[in-house]
């Protein structure tokens, strides 16, 4: 099967969840046998570094990038505002990238147009232009819009709530909409399905979550070593210029941690991340700041529990999923969790800070009751989060919805 996988920021470097997500689909792909092109955009913020790939990649994906502008333009936004169109999605539009996708379009016959994310679909009507009978597949990483409405839901200035519900409104209004110039949709978990059939949808749909590779996860799994003589030390790793997680973790530290350290004292809790200021939290009992670290994979592999004080977001919260495949025991709250169909018995889920601190604190306090979340949390990654087996269920589904 060939696939036309089209990106909104390029797949690697793998710098945030998205570009994960979108990289184990790709791989997935890959992993069962499919012709995959990936052409991506390129902005500032996420630039494509070609000399940071490794070849093999390169010439598996044939890999294209194309540099577009996304930086606030106050004329287009008037723009977009005075036709009510969305801004959030214009912004993403460049004609110079339509021309690209032409001429992909046109060299080579695609079986699928893969769009990843809403970001890309200001380029069907050229898809449907250039390849007629190609299966067009929307991706859905999460309901774009929830994540500006919460924005402006948050925010108390009352200029930037006016600001921020009208880009809610009108993203909201698109996203709905270009439901039906679509042929296939594909969610990323249960949730954001149900919300799309919420809304009316009738189309096919099938859900493919975030996939990992589970045979080098389960060789490089947790051991989960601890022992007498130190300290129980949770961690947290995620970016810090994504508000939900400054303010999960000021919460966690401010509702949570000061009972959890009086009742085991020389606990410890980690923290480490893109954009975390190096005096955050300094000063507290038991904090440590580790700033931006180089391998996150070997930081998480030091520590007992991580923890994912989520209040607000949207999507799915990849570093949970690649912590159940170590097998490292997750504490975090239902939004952390959500599209995820976990239970207590596969990680610790509590939003209500008294509540949370005691399940940790039994969690920790008891050698045999970590060890089982660290086993519960890895069989559940075997038997939900497996790569390889995500993209050939889904690639299943194309199969069933190309015109031959």
């Amino acid at each position: 099967m060939r696939v036309l996988q089209l990106c909104h920021k390029p797949p690697k470097p793998s710098v945030d969840g998205g570009c994960l997500a979108m990289d184990a689909m790709t791989l997935g792909f890959l992993e069962n046998g499919a012709d995959v092109k990936v052409l991506t955009a390129a902005t500032r913020k996420h630039p494509i570094l070609m000399d940071k790939l490794d070849q093999t990649y390169l010439d598996s994906t044939d890999l294209e990038a194309v540099r577009i502008e996304t930086q606030l333009d106050i004329r287009d936004a008037y723009i977009a505002l005075m036709n009510g169109d969305s801004y959030n999605i214009s912004r993403f539009y460049a004609h110079h990238y339509a021309m690209v996708v032409k001429r992909t379009l046109s060299r080579k016959r695609y079986d699928v147009v893969h769009l990843e994310s809403l970001y890309t679909t200001p380029y069907i009507e050229t898809i449907r232009r250039h390849a007629p009978n190609a299966l067009i597949s929307l991706r859905s990483h999460n309901h774009e819009y929830q994540i500006w409405e919460q924005r402006w839901k948050a925010s108390r200035n009352p200029f930037h709530r006016l600001a921020l519900r009208h880009l809610s409104k009108t993203l909201e209004r698109y996203e709905k909409d270009v439901l039906n110039n679509v042929d296939v949709l594909v969610a990323i978990s249960e949730n954001e399905a149900k919300g799309y059939r919420d809304w009316g949808y009738s189309g096919p749909i099938h859900v493919a979550g975030f996939g990992i590779d589970m045979s080098a996860r389960i060789s490089n799994s947790h051991g989960n070593d601890n022992s007498k003589d130190r300290p129980i030390r949770l961690f947290h790793l995620g970016a810090m210029d994504w508000g939900p997680n400054r303010e999960g973790i000021a919460w966690f530290i401010d509702s949570v941690w000061p009972e959890l350290v009086k009742r085991h004292p020389g606990t410890e809790f980690h923290l480490a991340g893109k954009s975390l200021p190096p005096d955050l939290h300094a000063g507290v009992e038991g904090i440590v700041n580790h700033g931006e670290v180089a391998d996150a994979d070997l930081f998480a592999s030091q520590y007992d529990m991580l923890v994912v004080p989520l209040l607000r977001g949207a999507g799915i919260r990849v570093k949970i999923v690649e912590a159940l495949a170590k097998g490292i025991p997750v504490a975090t709250t239902k939004m952390g969790v959500a599209g995820l169909d976990l239970e207590n018995r596969d990680c610790i889920i509590c939003g209500e800070p008294d509540q949370l601190c005691e399940l940790i604190s039994d969690a920790i306090g008891n050698q045999s009751n970590l060890q089982m979340l660290s086993l519960n949390s890895r069989q559940i990654a075997i038997d939900r989060f497996d790569r390889k087996t995500i993209g050939k269920d889904l690639l299943e589904f194309y199969r069933g919805h190309v015109q031959t």
